[in-house]
């Protein structure tokens, strides 16, 4: 069975891939003004007005953190669905209907932020902008990532009607898009319960609470997948046998399936609700991804091979290393101060890396060729560091009593371990961006670059 992507199919790969790098472009811009806000000194030669770095936080945050993991894992799961198994979309009208609407929806987005047009809702998970324009970016991207779950959940159920095998990675991201399906769910709930309360507008804070935590499942599964394929494509073998993957998968879903009926269960406005979904997300993350963890080291030690100057297996590495230096600082904070964004920062960084090091290895699925290996070999470790001294400084800081979600004046450095670790959290950021700025630049140069000669593509091949 051919594996060579349709022009339809190679041409919707290459637009989600497009979207995703895109997004962080605009992340990376936002993220520039909020870590200079942070920064003593610079923060007060600024020239925009204070109340400006709330609203390129919520631009950061929803690009950074929602929009770019979700096109990534929408490349994914399309990748999966058909390059893996050798099919064409269930609808190439579909695929395409889906890209645009993302795209509309992160152009509302990125537009809304920029020109200022909302005040700032800091919300957990989704910030927002109070005005029709951002709401109308977010409704237009999750109906595009919508139909992009239908349309790739439509091609693998037919796939195994006609008696196909479903790999592995296949598996993992029909799993991830199963938690961003149940993460809508929990979003619509608990407008809608809202609204039945008598409320006239919803509080933002409870209705992504509890889908926002589904999400980070999503997340959590979409960059064990990509750990999985780079070790396919890095060592020719996946870590663990196919009925140990699927079942480690499906041990997420445990945690994942039952979350709409918490919205029956507790108020959304009680802390019974919001411990609930904490405690799923507390007990529901860690064991299968601490197996797969395991799994690939023991994979990278018989393997012996230590390619440190190849940007997949140092994505790889890295990856893995940040997200258990997240799960420590998880375990050790008390109270609410910067040690919690020292701890998110870890965890979502390491997806970040894991999409970034697979980007690196996967572009000749949309024949591109990568524009420079040399700087895709440096780029891993930059963005590491950066990200390291971020969460340090505001690990140190957060000991020192520095709240979260505070910005210029109002941080309050009274004492020098918050002046120390806020200045080492900013040189981290300045550090982090620049990684993220090298990353952006090949990638896309990469994309833009002319295509490359006929041939079956280097991700093309089926995995276990």
């Amino acid at each position: 069975m051919n594996k060579t992507p349709s022009e339809s199919t190679r041409k919707t790969l290459y637009w989600w891939l497009l979207l995703s790098v895109l997004s962080l472009v605009f992340a990376g811009i936002f993220a520039l003004f909020v870590a200079l806000a942070r920064t003593p000194v610079i923060e007060d030669m600024l020239p925009f007005g204070r109340d400006y770095i709330y609203v390129a936080l919520v631009g950061h945050v929803d690009l950074a953190v929602v929009i770019w993991f979700l096109t990534f894992e929408g490349f994914l799961m399309v990748l999966t669905s058909t390059v893996n198994i050798g099919r064409r979309e269930w609808s190439e009208a579909l695929g395409w209907g889906s890209v645009v609407f993302a795209a509309g929806g992160m152009a509302l987005v990125v537009i809304a932020a920029i020109f200022g047009l909302g005040r700032a809702e800091l919300s957990n998970y989704v910030p927002v902008l109070l005005t029709p324009v951002f709401y109308s970016g977010l409704i237009f991207f999750a109906f595009g990532v919508t139909l992009n779950l239908i349309n790739t959940s439509f091609t693998v159920f037919k796939a195994k009607a006609e008696g196909e095998r479903i790999p592995v990675t296949t598996f993992g991201m029909l799993t991830a898009g199963l938690a961003v399906f149940v993460a809508m769910l929990c979003f619509a709930l608990s407008g809608y319960l809202q609204m039945a309360s008598g409320r006239a507008f919803p509080d933002f804070e409870r209705l992504f609470w509890g889908g926002g935590h589904i999400l980070q499942f999503a997340n959590t599964i979409a960059m064990v997948t990509a750990w999985i394929y780079l070790c396919g494509l890095i060592f020719k073998k996946e870590p663990l046998g196919v009925a140990s993957s699927k079942s480690l998968y499906a041990f997420y879903l445990l945690f994942v399936l039952p979350a709409p009926l918490i919205y029956y269960m507790y108020g959304v406005s009680t802390p019974a609700h919001k411990q609930s979904f904490t405690m799923l997300m507390q007990w529901g993350l860690g064991p299968s991804t601490g197996v797969f963890i395991l799994a690939i080291a023991a994979l990278m030690v018989s393997n012996g091979r230590r390619r440190w100057k190849d940007p997949g297996f140092s994505s790889l590495v890295l990856s893995m290393g940040i997200f258990l230096t997240g799960g420590v600082i998880g375990m050790l904070l008390k109270g609410v101060n910067t040690k919690v964004p020292a701890h998110y920062h870890c965890v979502i960084g390491a997806v970040t890396i894991a999409f970034m090091g697979l980007f690196y290895e996967i572009v000749p699925v949309v024949n591109k060729e990568l524009y420079s290996r040399k700087m895709a070999a440096v780029q891993p470790y930059l963005y590491t560091v950066g990200l390291l001294l971020f969460a340090m400084g505001l690990f140190i800081a957060g000991g020192h009593g520095a709240a979260r979600k505070t910005y210029g004046s109002d941080q309050n450095l009274d004492n020098i371990g918050k002046i120390i670790g806020m200045s080492v959290m900013g040189f981290g950021g300045l550090v982090a961006i620049g990684g993220g700025i090298t990353f952006v630049l090949n990638a896309l140069l990469t994309l833009f670059k002319k295509d490359i000669s006929s041939g079956e593509p280097v991700a093309g091949r089926r995995p276990a």
